[in-house]
C-alpha cells in the first residue's frame, strides 16, 4: 500500500506541473535563441588643431588606435566599470543603469593617467624632466611670489577625452539596439611661439626655453585643472632663412589668477656662451590664435674667437639630450 500511495503522490505531482507549464514550439525556441541584444558606443573624434600661424607643425591630431570607457557611478564617482574600443567607437557589454562615461586615448608617449577608481581624482599628468634643466631655469632669477615655477615637466601629448552622462536602458524581449554617441576632443592646448625681433643669429648654435605658472596636470574627469604650478621645457628651432627662433609646445592650461607666465630662451653660441632672454607673456596666453611673439630684442654678439655661423646639431653639454616636443 506504501508504494501505491507513492506513485499516487507522484502522478498527481506530475499532472500539476505538467498542466502549468507552457508549450514551446521548436520554431518559438530557435527565435529565442536568435534573439539580437546590441549595445555600441559611437565615438565622433574631433582631431583638428586651433594653430593658424606659419610654423612647421602638423595641424591635425593622430587619430587614435583605441580608447578606454571608463563608467562611473553618476552619485560616488566610483569606478564601475571598463572597456576598450577603437579610435571610433565599437561594441561594449556595460549592464543597464546610468553613468558618467570619461573615454581617453591610451599609449601616449608623454602623458600618462593616474587616479582611475574615481571620477574625481581621474588625471592626466607628465613626468619630470632631469635635474639639470631644472637648475637652467632656476638660474632665470625672479621672485617665486610673483611667478612660481614648480617642477619643470614635459609637455603633454593630446589627449581626446569624451565625457557623458549616459543611460543603458533594460533589455526587453524583443531585438533591442543601442548606440550611445560621445564626441571626444583634445584637453590639450598647442601654443606657436617665435621670436623674430633678433640679431646675430648666424652665431647661434641652439636654444631651448621654458614656460612657467603651468598646470601641473588636469582632473578631465570633473573638467578642472590641478591648482599646482609646474613649467614646461622644450627646445627652441633655428629658421636662418626667415631669421627666426620658433617652435610649437602643448600645455594643459595657464593657471588662472594674479600670478605671471613668462617664457625664459636659453641661446647657446657657436663658442658655448650663454645668452638669457626672459618676458612676460601672461596676457598673450588670451590670443585667439594660439601665438606667443617675443617682443623684447634679442642680441646674439659675435663670438669673441670671430668664428662665423654657429648652429649646430651635434650634441654639446646644454643638449645631452635631444627631446622632440609632442604635439599629435
Amino acid at each position: 500500500m506504501k508504494e501505491v500511495s507513492l506513485l499516487f503522490t507522484f502522478l498527481v505531482t506530475m499532472t500539476v506541473l505538467l498542466s502549468s507549464c507552457k508549450r514551446m514550439s521548436l520554431y518559438d525556441l530557435e527565435k529565442a535563441v536568435v534573439l539580437e541584444l546590441d549595445l555600441k558606443l559611437d565615438l565622433d573624434v574631433d582631431i583638428d588643431l586651433d594653430v593658424d600661424v606659419d610654423v612647421d607643425i602638423e595641424r591635425t591630431i593622430k587619430m587614435p588606435e583605441h580608447m578606454k570607457v571608463l563608467f562611473y557611478s553618476p552619485d560616488d564617482g566610483g569606478l564601475r566599470y571598463t572597456e576598450f574600443v577603437s579610435g571610433t567607437g565599437g561594441s561594449i557589454s556595460t549592464p543597464p543603469g546610468t553613468y558618467r562615461l570619461v573615454a581617453y586615448n591610451f599609449g601616449t608617449e608623454y602623458t600618462q593617467i593616474r587616479n582611475e577608481g574615481n571620477i574625481n581624482t581621474l588625471e592626466a599628468f607628465t613626468s619630470d624632466i632631469t635635474a639639470t634643466k631644472g637648475a637652467i631655469l632656476r638660474s632665470f632669477t625672479r621672485n617665486d611670489a610673483e611667478e612660481p615655477q614648480g617642477p619643470v615637466i614635459y609637455p603633454p601629448d593630446h589627449l581626446l577625452v569624451a565625457a557623458e552622462t549616459v543611460t543603458i536602458p533594460e533589455w526587453g524581449t524583443e531585438d533591442q539596439h543601442i548606440t550611445i554617441h560621445a564626441d571626444a576632443k583634445t584637453i590639450i592646448e598647442t601654443y606657436t611661439f617665435e621670436v623674430d625681433n633678433i640679431t646675430g643669429l648666424e652665431y647661434v648654435k641652439s636654444a631651448e626655453a621654458f614656460v612657467t605658472n603651468q598646470a601641473i596636470g588636469s582632473f578631465f574627469g570633473r573638467g578642472e585643472l590641478n591648482a599646482n604650478p609646474a613649467s614646461l621645457y622644450f627646445p627652441v628651432g633655428v629658421d636662418h632663412k626667415h631669421n627666426r627662433l620658433y617652435t610649437a609646445f602643448n600645455t594643459f592650461g595657464k593657471l588662472p589668477g594674479e600670478s605671471r607666465a613668462y617664457l625664459h630662451i636659453l641661446v647657446i653660441d657657436s663658442e658655448g656662451g650663454e645668452h638669457r632672454f626672459s618676458e612676460d607673456i601672461t596676457d598673450q596666453f588670451d590670443d585667439s590664435e594660439h601665438h606667443i611673439s617675443f617682443d623684447e630684442p634679442v642680441v646674439i654678439p659675435p663670438p669673441k674667437s670671430g668664428a662665423g655661423g654657429g648652429f649646430d646639431p651635434s650634441v654639446d653639454p646644454w643638449d645631452e639630450e635631444n627631446i622632440d616636443v609632442p604635439i599629435g
